[in-house]
């Protein structure tokens, strides 16, 4: 039986909810906002993942926390294509530009919009990530894509098992778990009954 974390609890639970609303994982993780709330962001750029870890919430020294989070994150994901609790669709993807930022689009060559109020800057030696008033937000991480391949598996279309379902749907315990509590509970149903129709046999 599988001990899941509850980091990992919450991450299922997303992918649970938003399975037939969001079409990738991408676009699960930016309306779960589960990277946008640890402060977390990625962009997928040519040949690299650009990691982005906002200022406020870490420190340089720290960067591993957050990138620990993207590790468990992409380790979590592999688990559960590898136990077919999530089924990948390779022929059906889609592009998100910043995973960990709901609204985002090019605002011109190498320059993105997030919100509508802070840029983010991909050009090679100055990427950056700045706010409305072009101070720095996060700072940066930026991971080949051939080493650590998270934008397909983030893009790509994805189908949830009814296993996994089910997983969530009872707080993460074990089929055997359910029937014994099952179990444990008609138990318990027929010895108050049992109880009860001794004392009626004696009061009547």
């Amino acid at each position: 039986m599988t001990e899941w974390k509850e980091s990992e609890k919450e991450i299922i639970r997303a992918i649970v909810k938003y399975d037939g609303k969001e079409k990738t994982l991408a676009k699960v993780l930016n309306k779960s906002k589960l990277l946008e709330n640890r402060g977390l962001a990625i962009v997928q750029y040519g040949v690299e993942n650009i990691i982005f870890l906002r200022n406020d919430m870490y420190d340089a020294p720290d960067n591993s926390r957050g990138l620990g989070y993207i590790a468990e994150l992409m380790s979590l994901i592999d688990t559960l294509i590898k136990r077919k609790l999530i089924v990948m669709i390779p022929f059906c993807t889609d592009n998100t530009l910043v995973i960990g930022a709901e609204e985002s689009k090019w605002l011109e060559p190498e320059i993105i919009s997030v919100n509508g109020v802070e840029k983010i800057c991909v050009a090679e030696r100055h990427i950056n990530w700045v706010d409305a008033g072009g101070r720095q937000k996060y700072m940066h991480c930026a991971l080949s894509e051939q080493k650590y391949p998270m934008g397909g598996i983030f893009n790509m279309a994805f189908a949830v098992s009814q296993e996994l379902e089910d997983l969530a749907k009872n707080d993460f315990k074990s089929e055997e778990d359910v029937r014994f509590r099952k179990q444990q509970w008609l138990t318990w149903i027929s010895i108050a009954v049992a109880a009860t129709i001794g004392i009626l046999g004696i009061i009547f």
